[in-house]
């Protein structure tokens, strides 16, 4: 880059970075401005936050994607996209941490109580559920006043003093496992055959008539926003169980993008990548991470196979329009109700996308004989049934990639395609529409204080003393002043072993092999955001602080690493990583670790 180019860039980023603040800004003002002059609660701002499931980096049209997503762009375009926003890498412990504030290791998600690791078992933080000694965001803010609803995927609890209704919510509606059938009351797996739902505390024994989760979530909220006068404000988590497998589209729905995905996931990656850059969501410097290795080139796969793997994003795409356009549904009634101006929304993903198929995963050797038996008696998963109510299909890994364009990893991994989200922040008062955040580091602990300063409700009422020595989330008030901004701070995250800490440009990932070194790796994001480039034995001086940060970390937040994961066995069972210089990966280099002198007999 030319020193006039360079200039122009840092001016361009200068401007936008402004552009946010002040959006931020006008949020803040808004709440500041309706406590003055009355202590009516009516004037307080409604905060809406919405929650897709397993959604990647680059789905949405302001994000990259080519999937029409109107109402979320509408969001992004008159709101502020922020591109560092980070999450845990699997469901359970983001929403733990949005709720509270606090780590998910401190509040019970340690662990997903689906994988516990012995050596986690009876520690505290590895409960399972969301421990009931700490506070919920939504019992800080029915105390103060505000009207509290849920709707969508709960993850965090069974028992009764586990629910929603016991943890803050006046209204709810909720899927208590982590995913199940869109259409019905068949669960996910061995563990859970049947799901299970509440509403208000009650275990239902039958789901609404023409039950469909995305458009059911989104009838409930607009019933309980509905169900009480207008003078109290409200908090409504709308939290999405799409695009989470089974992939199942609405009824209509399923020839809607037939044709769209033929390019491949190769082209559909570059085109995403492109788009990325013109909006402005990645740098120019930005590149594709590697395809992952045992994924083949789209061009070279046969005509049927082709077929197959593009129906499979075809559907995917179909679901997360959907999930748009009742997004649009819920705006519309606000707009209609005189609601909308006065509401704050916030949007992002719980994850990056899914790459795991457990169908697939049936389908080989030993220990996998319940499984396929389950899979075969509860849901069909032929090819002609894909997308239907009855049927499971998951996206799968080539997919999922596409999904994290450009980062390297997603959904269960702690690089970056499974812990960055796509945040949007809308509020009508925004003076700075479409403008992109891209310097300061958020985190989704970050939200819950963040409610509570636009609610002009004090700290104290989430954090109680014995546990704001452990508050993780901060508020973002202090970026409404332009200053304090959050570029420079430090960000710990464990999940089944894998390991990240960021620090302003830097990162250091520990991933478990074959999907990383299982050692610490360096990378600097602002140089290379898509973590191909090691710089360890470059900067090792860096490597050591940051590890002493992750460190320090750990013995905070009482993190255990895990003695069994849900990576065990996959060095073995998947196809070795190829050389660095294997001729036959054209979409560019290989990220692995064995030179190409390596004796095959070593692999």
């Amino acid at each position: 880059m030319t020193r006039e180019e360079n200039i122009s860039a840092n001016r361009k980023r200068r401007r936008v970075l402004a552009a946010a603040v002040s959006a931020l800004a006008s949020l803040n003002l808004m709440a500041r401005a309706q406590e003055v002059e009355t202590s009516s609660s009516a004037q307080r701002p409604n905060i809406i936050l919405i929650v897709a499931d397993d959604l990647g980096f680059s789905d949405i049209g302001a994000f990259g994607g080519e999937i029409a997503t109107p109402n979320l762009d509408r969001l992004a375009f008159e709101g502020q996209r922020y591109t560092n926003f980070y999450v845990a890498p699997n469901c359970s412990p983001t929403r733990s941490m949005l709720l509270t504030g606090l780590d998910n290791h401190v509040v019970g998600l340690g662990n997903m109580y689906e994988r516990t690791a012995p050596n986690q078992l009876g520690q505290p933080g590895y409960e399972g559920v969301l421990r009931t000694d700490y506070r919920t965001i939504a019992e800080a803010m029915r105390d103060n006043g505000y009207r509290t609803y849920m709707a969508g995927k709960w993850h965090l609890g069974h028992s009764p003093d586990h629910l929603p209704a016991a943890r803050g919510f006046d209204r709810s509606f909720a899927l208590l496992n982590g995913s199940g059938s869109h259409y019905d009351m068949t669960g996910p797996n061995n563990d859970a055959k049947k799901a299970e739902y509440v509403e208000d505390g009650e275990y239902l024994t039958r789901l609404p008539k023409n039950y469909y989760s995305t458009r059911t979530y989104t009838d409930k909220i607009i019933d309980y926003i509905d169900s009480a006068p207008t003078d109290q404000p409200f908090f409504a988590y709308l939290a999405y169980q799409a695009p989470h497998d089974p992939i199942q589209a609405p009824k209509g729905w399923l020839r809607r993008y037939k044709g769209a995905y033929d390019d491949g996931w190769d082209d559909i990656r570059e085109a995403r990548l492109r788009r990325m850059k013109d909006l402005g969501v990645v740098p120019e410097s930005a590149t594709l991470s590697p395809r992952v290795w045992y994924v083949p080139e789209y061009d070279k796969l046969t005509g049927v196979a082709q077929v197959q793997a593009a129906r499979r994003m075809e559907i995917y795409a179909s679901v997360v329009e959907y999930l748009d356009l009742q997004v649009g549904r819920l705006l519309d009634h606000l707009q209609e109700t005189g609601q909308l101006d006065n509401t704050i929304i916030i949007f992002f993903s719980d994850n990056g996308p899914n790459p795991h198929d457990p169908i697939e995963d049936a389908k080989r050797g030993a220990g996998k004989v319940m499984a396929a038996n389950f899979y075969a008696n509860k849901y069909e998963t032929d090819f002609a049934s894909w997308g239907r109510p009855d049927a499971w299909l998951s996206q799968g890994v080539a997919w999922a990639q596409v999904s994290a364009t450009p980062f390297t990893g997603y959904k269960l991994t702690s690089f970056d395609g499974g812990v960055r989200s796509p945040l949007i922040v809308w509020s009508k008062n925004n003076q700075t529409p479409g403008a992109i955040n891209d310097q300061d580091i958020m985190h989704v602990s970050d939200i819950a204080p963040t409610m509570l300063d636009a609610a002009d409700t004090p700290l104290t009422a989430l954090f109680r003393p014995e546990s704001a020595s452990l508050q993780r989330g901060r508020s973002w008030a202090p970026l409404f002043d332009g200053g304090n901004q959050f570029s420079s701070r430090g960000l710990g995250m464990e999940i089944f072993g894998g390991r990240a800490y960021r620090e302003g440009d830097w990162k250091i990932t520990w991933m478990y092999e074959p999907f990383g070194k299982s050692d610490w790796q360096l990378f600097n994001l602002a140089a290379d955001p898509s973590e191909t480039k090691d710089l360890a034995d470059e900067h090792p001086a860096i490597r050591a602080r940051l590890i002493a940060a992750w460190n320090a970390y750990a013995k905070t937040n009482n993190v255990i690493i895990p003695d069994r994961t849900v990576f065990d066995g996959m060095k073995e069972n998947l196809p070795p990583r190829p050389p660095v210089d294997a001729p036959d990966w054209p979409r560019g280099g290989e990220a692995n670790w064995v030179s190409s002198d390596d004796d095959s007999d070593d692999e």
